[in-house]
C-alpha cells in the first residue's frame, strides 16, 4: 500500500465553491526526488535503519546526493536524537515525503494547478472509499479509436513489491506494423516504470494464443463457450458466451467479505487431450474499498509502514498478503466423484481498471466431462466472458521494444532510453502521458499482443481518508483481517451500489 502524514483534514470542499483549499501529498524514492514540489514546507527522509528526519527549510544537493535541512533527527522509536541543521543522504534514504497546501481560486486555476477538475474531487470527497486510483493504464487501437486494454502492475503498491505483470491485449486491431500503445497516469500516484514491451505471437489457424498466471503462453484452438453458466439462482450464460463487455458481477456478502459462491459450468463437449479454461475478467471495486479503508486507518503514519515494507519486516510482508490470500483467486473445480469438487488451478488478475484474458490449463479429464466449476469470492470478479479451448502447445512470443516514445506529442528520448535501455525507471505522476510506438511483425494482423511492464507505484492519501486514522483497527486488518472483513461488510453494502458511478466519476480527465 502507500504513504503519508497529516494534521487536520484540510480537503474544505464545496461543488459550488470558487475557492478550494487542497493538501497534496507525495511519497517517491529516492531517485524520484525531483519530482517532489519544492514548495512543501516539511519533507521527511525515511532512512533503511529506521530513522526518520522531519526537515523544514529543506534543499537538495544533487551532485553530494545529499538533503540539508533544518529540523529533528528521531530513532526508529521516534525519539529525537538531535535538532538543527541535518544533513540527510540520498543513499541511505528509502522514501522521502512532502506536501503542500494550495488554495485553488476557480475551475481552471484547479484544473491548472492540481490536475483535477472540480466535479473528480467532489465525487471523491463525497466518496472517499471509491475514489479512481490505478497502475499505469495503457491504450491500444480495436481497429476504431484507442481503448483501455490493461493496467500494469497491479499489485505493486510499494517498491519491495516491484513486479513483471503480464497482460492479453485481447481486443487490439493494429492497422500497419506501427502500433501507438498510450500510457497514462489517471490519479494521485506516482509510477515508477520499468519498461513496456510488446510481446508477440501468431495465431493458430482459427485460434488465439493464450497467457497462463504464470506468463507460460500457449496456442488455442476450437474455443468454445458454455452453453449453461449458473452462479446459484442466476443464469449467467448470455453475459459470459463472448468477448463483448458485458460482464456478470454478484453483490458481495452482507456478512463476510471473504464469503465464496460457486459457478456452475456446462460445455456441449471439452476437446480430448489438453485443454484449458479460459477466462476474461477484472475485479469489483471490493478490493480498492478494503484498500483505501486500510490507508485511512493508518492516516499519518502510511509512510512508516511502507518504509516497514522496504526494509523486509517479513511480519508486515506476510499480513499484507494474507489480506488477499483471504480474498482468493478464482479457484477452477472438476467433478471429485458423485458429489464433489476438486480444484485443479486458479487465476485472478488484480485490478478493476481492465479486463484481462487468461487461460488455467487443466489435469486430463475423463472422457465425456461437460462441466467445470468456478469457485470465487462473492462480489469480488466481474466476469466478461468463458470458454474451453484445446491446448496446442506451448509458444515463445516476440519481445518488441519500443521504437519511439513521445510525451503530449513531443519526441522524449530520454523516456526512450529508460523503458528500452532500462538505464533508470521511467517515473510519472498525474495527468502525464506517454506514446510508445512499436514495429510489429510482417503479418501483424495475425499477432496476438501482449504487454509486459515491469515497476511499481505509490499512491497519494487523499485529505478525505485522514479524519478515519485508528492505529487500532489497521493493527487488526492485518492481525486478523477475517474479523475485519466481517466487521466492515455492512459499510461496503452501503456504498456498493453507486461505487462504480463515483469510482470513474473521480477519474483524472485531461484539459
Amino acid at each position: 500500500m502507500k504513504q503519508f502524514r497529516s494534521g487536520a483534514m484540510l480537503l474544505l470542499l464545496s461543488v459550488t465553491a470558487c475557492n478550494v483549499w487542497t493538501m497534496r501529498r507525495a511519497a517517491v524514492p529516492p531517485e524520484q526526488l525531483a519530482t517532489l514540489n519544492k514548495e512543501s514546507p516539511v519533507l521527511k527522509a525515511h532512512e533503511r535503519d529506521g530513522v526518520l528526519y522531519v526537515l523544514h527549510d529543506w534543499r537538495v544537493d544533487t551532485i553530494a546526493r545529499v538533503v540539508w535541512g533544518t529540523g529533528e533527527q528521531l530513532d526508529a522509536h521516534r525519539q529525537v536524537m538531535a535538532r538543527g541543521a541535518l544533513r540527510v543522504s540520498l543513499d541511505s534514504t528509502l522514501l522521502f515525503e512532502s506536501n503542500v497546501v494550495q488554495r485553488d481560486g476557480s475551475v481552471g486555476a484547479m484544473t491548472t494547478m492540481t490536475g483535477v477538475s472540480l466535479v473528480a474531487t467532489a465525487a471523491c470527497a463525497l466518496n472517499p472509499k471509491s475514489c479512481f486510483g490505478s497502475c499505469p493504464t495503457f491504450y491500444v487501437t480495436d481497429g476504431e479509436r484507442p481503448v483501455l486494454q490493461a493496467e500494469g502492475f497491479s499489485s505493486s503498491i510499494a517498491p519491495v513489491l516491484e513486479a513483471t505483470d503480464v497482460d492479453a491485449l485481447y481486443l487490439a486491431r493494429p492497422s500497419s506494423r506501427h502500433l501507438d500503445v498510450t500510457m497514462t497516469n489517471e490519479a494521485y500516484e506516482t509510477h515508477v516504470v520499468r519498461y513496456v514491451d510488446l510481446l508477440a505471437a501468431a495465431r493458430p489457424p482459427g485460434g488465439r494464443v493464450f497467457a497462463t498466471d504464470g506468463h507460460v503462453f500457449w496456442r488455442g484452438t476450437r474455443i468454445t463457450p458454455p452453453t449453461s453458466c449458473r452462479a446459484g439462482a442466476t443464469d449467467c450464460t448470455t453475459a459470459v458466451r463472448a468477448a463483448d463487455g458485458i460482464e456478470w458481477y454478484d453483490a458481495a456478502d452482507s456478512t463476510d467479505l471473504a464469503s465464496k459462491e460457486t459457478i456452475d459450468l456446462e460445455f456441449p463437449e471439452i476437446p480430448d487431450g489438453r485443454v484449458g479454461l479460459v477466462i476474461g475478467s477484472r475485479q469489483t471495486l471490493l478490493t480498492t474499498f478494503l484498500m483505501y479503508q486500510t490507508y485511512a486507518w493508518f492516516g499519518s503514519t502510511l509512510g512508516e509502514f511502507i518504509v516497514r515494507l522496504q526494509r523486509g519486516d517479513v511480519a508486515a510482508l506476510s499480513r499484507l498478503r494474507a489480506l488477499g490470500q483471504l480474498l482468493g483467486e478464482m479457484e477452477v473445480q472438476v467433478a471429485d466423484g458423485p458429489e464433489g469438487w476438486r480444484t485443479v488451478g486458479a487465476t485472478g488478475e488484480v485490478g478493476p481498471i481492465a479486463e484481462d484474458v487468461r487461460v488455467v490449463p487443466l489435469p486430463p479429464l475423463p472422457a465425456g466431462t461437460r462441466r467445470l466449476r468456478l469457485r470465487l469470492t462473492k462480489g469480488l470478479w466481474r466476469i466478461d466472458h468463458i470458454a474451453v479451448a484445446a491446448l496446442d502447445g506451448p509458444v515463445q512470443p516476440e519481445r518488441l521494444r519500443p521504437n519511439r516514445v513521445t510525451r503530449d506529442g513531443r519526441v522524449d528520448a530520454a523516456a526512450l532510453r529508460s523503458v528500452r535501455d532500462r538505464t533508470a525507471p521511467l517515473t510519472t505522476t498525474l495527468g502525464d502521458r506517454y506514446d510508445f510506438v512499436y514495429e510489429l511483425p510482417v503479418d501483424f494482423a495475425n499477432q496476438e499482443l501482449f504487454l509486459e511492464t515491469r515497476g511499481y507505484y505509490l499512491e497519494w492519501m487523499r485529505d478525505a481518508w485522514l479524519a478515519e486514522e485508528d492505529a487500532t483497527r489497521a493493527a487488526a486488518m492485518l492481525r486478523d483481517p477475517q474479523r475485519m472483513f466481517r466487521d466492515l461488510a455492512p459499510a461496503f453494502k452501503r456504498l456498493e451500489p453507486e461505487m462504480e458511478r463515483s469510482f470513474w466519476s473521480s477519474r483524472y480527465v485531461r484539459p
